[in-house]
């Protein structure tokens, strides 16, 4: 299983819904909601929070310390706010056999993320990361996909759990390098080796062939005996965004696809052009913000609570201006690029209020394509777990679209054409709508295509501009 029982079926709804008015309705208990959450009842607030998982999220589900050097259940333990069990499917929400219809002034979205499903060649043995932790194996030997601080954590929780990990990554470099130096002697005595620059050739037999770049030395062939590979690669949770019709474009810092919003985290209503038109009161905090450390969620939590009680009159508007500029000057020395992506969602690129969504340069999940080795992908894998949708059907849809086999190499000969191509949008291939469709596949889609043919995920999603199909003289 790679989805819980709520994710792979529909959502139901028992009954009739009762209606409950709330001054703010938070949505999941990530550290950064529950910060939000409880700085908003200190300000008189009536507050509910409701989440399926776990009060923390997947913070919860390791003992490891965070960036900061605290483990992430200090973070948790700060916060006395009840969680509700509850699934908010955009309209109503399914609570212990309870159908409710909430009325809320403020919705706030703190729905983590998702690891994403590896497509893995040769073999179907993938675990997510919370799975691996929340199932308690012990004794068998473990490869984790991910070098963030999330997938470094993963591989040393499940180490002193009795298993032998080892650590791989497709990224040029450590996807987390300040955390990993901050750890890397407890790695060391855990005797977990960490390689990245590394591409899967296969897996078969228990035994995975990795390909590593090793820079002045060349290329090196790795083989690593894994029972299992384990997926550390998250991505933002979209489930409730695209229930509420929100739109969602791609962030290459998060590897990601996340909405528009401003830097307090209110999400941004976009006009036909795509251009901010100003707020809405629906906001992101945590990972869905993109701040995906434990204490720059709290800190933007606690940012979030001020800028609501701001709207609501309870606190002064030029201090919770004062207290953005200070949690921005935060980031820009803490994590920069979360400071720059910041500018542009909220801002817009080059301060224009239309967000230029880049092309995909890295898919997060993919552990053995680069775009120049096309020929090697395997049309078997599957990239939407919740329908079994395969890339083979995926790259039939597009040379239909096209009327002809579209070949694809991505050198600066072929660039302009490959503008050209046209794409399916995400719906065109079925499999949805479906709570699982939504959450795993949508982004998973979207981003590995986008990667294959040198695209912008949004096209899969929402299609292309019409221009770009006019006729050229």
């Amino acid at each position: 299983m790679i989805c819980s029982s709520w994710v792979c079926g529909e959502v139901k709804r028992p009954g009739p819904c009762a209606e409950e008015d709330y001054d703010v309705m938070v949505v999941g208990a990530g550290i950064g909601g529950l910060a939000a959450a409880q700085e908003l009842s200190r300000y008189g607030l009536k507050v509910a929070v409701y989440s399926e998982g776990p009060k923390g999220g997947h913070n919860a589900l390791d003992g490891e310390p965070t960036i900061s050097g605290a483990p992430a259940r200090e973070y948790i333990d700060k916060y006395a706010v009840e969680v509700n069990r509850g699934i908010f499917d955009g309209e109503v929400l399914i609570s212990g056999g309870r159908c409710v219809k909430p009325r809320y002034r403020h919705l706030v979205l703190s729905t983590g993320g998702v690891e994403m499903y590896t497509p893995m060649p040769g073999s179907r043995q993938v675990l997510l990361a919370s799975e691996a932790l929340a199932s308690g194996i012990n004794g068998r030997k473990l490869l984790v996909w991910g070098t963030t601080e999330w997938g470094l954590r993963t591989a040393m929780a499940l180490a002193r759990r009795g298993n032998q990990v080892a650590v791989a990554d497709n990224s040029a470099y450590l996807r987390d390098v300040k955390y990993y130096q901050g750890v890397r002697s407890a790695l060391e005595k855990l005797g977990i080796e960490v390689v990245h620059s590394a591409t899967i050739r296969r897996y078969r037999d228990g035994v995975v062939e990795l390909k590593a770049y090793m820079g002045k030395r060349g290329v090196e062939t790795r083989r690593i005996e894994a029972d299992a590979v384990v997926s550390a690669v998250r991505t933002a949770n979209l489930y409730a965004p695209l229930r509420l019709g929100l739109k969602v474009f791609y962030s290459f810092e998060l590897n990601s696809l996340v909405p528009r919003r401003n830097g307090f985290g209110e999400v941004l209503r976009l006009d036909e052009r795509g251009k901010s038109a100003g707020g809405t009161n629906i906001y992101t905090v945590g990972e869905l913000y993109g701040a995906i450390y434990a204490h720059l969620e709290e800190a933007h939590g606690r940012l979030l609570a001020s800028y609501i009680a701001s709207k609501e009159g309870l606190e002064d508007a030029d201090r919770a201006a004062k207290a953005l500029e200070e949690f921005r000057a935060k980031i820009a020395l803490e994590a920069n690029w979360l400071y720059n992506l910041d500018l542009r969602l909220s801002r817009g690129t080059d301060y224009s209020d239309l967000y230029v969504e880049p092309n995909v340069i890295d898919a997060p999940g993919w552990p053995y394509f680069w775009p120049n080795d096309l020929d090697e992908i395997d049309g078997d894998q599957i990239i939407c777990p919740c329908s079994g949708l395969k890339l083979s059907d995926l790259m039939r849809a597009v040379d239909r679209l096209n009327k002809s086999r579209v070949e694809v190499r991505v050198t600066s000969d072929e660039v302009n054409r490959l503008r050209h191509v046209k794409l399916p949008t995400v719906d065109q291939m079925a499999g949805g709508p479906s709570p699982c469709f939504e959450v795993f596949c949508i982004p998973n889609i979207a981003i590995i295509a986008g990667a294959i043919y040198a695209q912008k995920p949004s096209y899969l999603l929402y299609g292309r501009p019409k221009q770009l199909y006019e006729p050229t003289s």
